[in-house]
């Protein structure tokens, strides 16, 4: 009688569907699935042309672009290939807090609402093929430090900045500004514990 009770007693658990210790819960396993946000850009002014190229994101036209998620890591790296600089040497890199409005139509590098290096700021205009690599991190001291060719550029770093920053550019009179964010993409190594961006869960 007992063993008869407890085959009974085991089919039940059978068909009421039993969990399997070695096999993901379902949820998990879509997760694992699901890639990772890819960095993008946002906001952009409304003559900024962007295409995605297999190394980044090339952007031409005239105004500013924001990628499309803010830095919240300590240390993150990126790069902008200069591929023209445009007639008036006028294109910049670097971060800015959230534009809106007219100020996506114009350009970065105020010191107050965007941080950058090009045209006539510290470090000199943009050059072409020259890759600029952009050091940012809330808990360093310098905030943002920026490298030409490898090489940091003297008088261009910034100690504090304070609210959320995107990585920006601006660009003009035939500019053409290649964003790269991949690591595997990058010419030049990370300076010290910086790494490329993780895009956090929020994105803009």
């Amino acid at each position: 009688i007992i063993s008869a009770w407890s085959k009974s007693w085991a089919a039940m658990g059978a068909n009421q569907g039993s969990v399997c210790c070695c096999c993901p819960p379902r949820d998990e396993e879509q997760a694992v699935l699901v890639p990772p946000p890819k960095l993008q850009i946002g906001k952009r002014g409304g003559q900024v042309k962007v295409n995605s190229d297999t190394a980044g994101l090339l952007v031409s036209g005239h105004g500013v672009a924001l990628a499309n998620c803010v830095v919240e890591q300590d240390c993150a790296y990126w790069e902008v290939r200069v591929l023209e600089p445009g007639s008036s040497s006028r294109a910049f890199c670097g971060v800015a807090l959230e534009l809106n409005g007219q100020r996506l139509d114009s350009k970065i590098g105020d010191a107050q609402t965007s941080w950058a290096i090009g045209g006539d700021l510290p470090g000199g205009p943009l050059q072409k093929d020259e890759i600029i690599g952009v050091a940012f991190g809330q808990g360093n001291i310098p905030n943002l430090r920026f490298f030409r060719n490898g090489k940091e550029i003297p008088d261009t770093e910034v100690l504090r900045i304070r609210g959320e920053v995107f990585p920006a550019v601006s660009v003009c009179d035939g500019a053409e500004l290649l964003l790269v964010f991949d690591a595997p993409s990058f010419a030049h190594e990370a300076p010290g514990r910086h790494s490329a961006i993780v895009p956090p869960r929020k994105m803009l």
